[in-house]
């Protein structure tokens, strides 16, 4: 009698095993596995979590601003390419002894009609016509294929005079006064550029900011 309780009782806890076991290998309706993650649409990318913290700057420079910018700022070529959604971030060290501020300025940018390789190849070529300035390639950081980092400076000055800045899609047309240092890269769908200005801009610290920047994507 014993037996025949006992053997019973096996075969329940066996039935309430395989059918266990066939619920969990269906695919269907069953729950994403813990720590899955859901692909974001390239227009809810959060590009704030992408920008250069404070904490990532060298010392002595001060977060001027921080923002989403709107379609209201971007031009109709912007537009025309798709622009998405985009976002600046400012840093600025005091003015000194040496001159006028450095600034670094990281813009990011997402873009639905054209791929990151496309945008970088584009920013590089509207960049590379403005007049007034001589270009030279630098080289290029840990930030990925699809990457441009070159200075701007101005004809018959020397490589110190790196200062004032203008923006892709955003530029009134008019050459700045003075040159900038600047690295351009895309990843997955968010293009970034970085650059420097001012007489304590140094492409070192350009660099690391870059591949800095480069990471935070993951």
């Amino acid at each position: 009698m014993q037996r025949s309780i006992v053997f019973g009782l096996c075969l329940i806890v066996c039935a309430a095993i395989l059918g266990a076991g066939c619920m969990s290998l269906s695919g269907a309706g069953s729950a994403p596995a813990a720590g899955t993650v859901t692909p974001v649409p390239s227009a809810n990318v959060s590009l704030a979590l992408l920008a250069i913290a404070p904490a990532d700057v060298p010392a002595g420079y001060t977060l001027v601003s921080a923002r989403q910018k709107s379609a209201d700022e971007m031009s109709t070529l912007a537009k025309d390419l798709g622009w998405q959604q985009g976002y600046v971030v400012i840093y600025s060290t005091p003015v000194n002894s040496t001159g006028g501020p450095t600034t670094i300025t990281q813009t990011l940018t997402v873009y639905s009609n054209k791929s990151t390789s496309d945008m970088v190849s584009l920013i590089y070529s509207n960049e590379q016509q403005q007049k007034g300035l001589v270009f030279s390639d630098l080289a290029q950081p840990a930030t990925g294929a699809n990457t441009r980092a070159f200075s701007a400076v101005p004809v018959n000055a020397t490589p110190t005079a790196i200062s004032g800045m203008t923006a892709f899609a955003e530029s009134t047309g008019t050459a700045p006064e003075e040159g900038y240092m600047e690295v351009i890269f895309g990843k997955d769908t968010v293009t970034e550029v970085i650059r420097m200005t001012g007489p304590g801009a140094q492409y070192d610290t350009l660099k690391s900011l870059a591949e800095t920047a480069y990471a935070k994507s993951g």
